[in-house]
C-alpha cells in the first residue's frame, strides 16, 4: 500500500503551496488558515514520505493513522477558519482532507495485523 502513502504525501504538497500565499501581490496579512493549511500539508508530506519509506509495518500505520487525522483536521478546519467568501478554498479543503482522511486509513488498515 505504499502508493497510497505517496498519493498522501503529494496531498501535502499541495497544502503545503499555500506557502507561496504571503508573496502574491494583493494577498495582504497572512490569515491562520494559510497557516493551517502550511502546517497541515507539511504534517501529510511527512506522515506520507515516512510511511512509504518504511521498513517497520508499526510506523507505516502510525504515520497513516497521523496521516487520516491531519485530513480531517483539514476538513473540520475548513469550516473553522476559511473565510466564507472563500468557497472555492473551502472545497479544496474538503476535498483534499477527505481524500487525504480516506486513504490513512485505507493503508493504516490494509497493513499486516502481525507484522513489525
Amino acid at each position: 500500500m505504499k502508493a497510497l502513502n505517496w498519493i498522501i504525501a503529494l496531498v501535502g504538497l499541495w497544502e503545503f503551496g499555500d506557502i507561496a500565499l504571503p508573496f502574491v501581490i494583493g494577498f495582504g496579512n497572512v490569515q491562520i488558515f494559510v497557516w493551517d493549511h502550511i502546517l497541515v500539508g507539511l504534517i501529510l508530506m511527512v506522515a506520507g514520505v515516512r510511511a512509504g519509506l518504511a521498513r517497520n509495518v508499526r510506523t507505516a500505520r502510525a504515520m497513516d493513522w497521523i496521516a487520516a487525522f491531519a485530513g480531517g483536521w483539514l476538513i473540520l478546519g475548513a469550516f473553522l477558519w476559511a473565510p466564507a467568501a472563500n468557497a472555492a478554498g473551502r472545497w479544496n479543503d474538503i476535498i483534499a482532507g477527505a481524500i487525504a482522511l480516506g486513504l490513512g486509513v485505507w493503508a493504516a488498515l490494509a497493513l499486516p495485523r502481525g507484522a513489525g
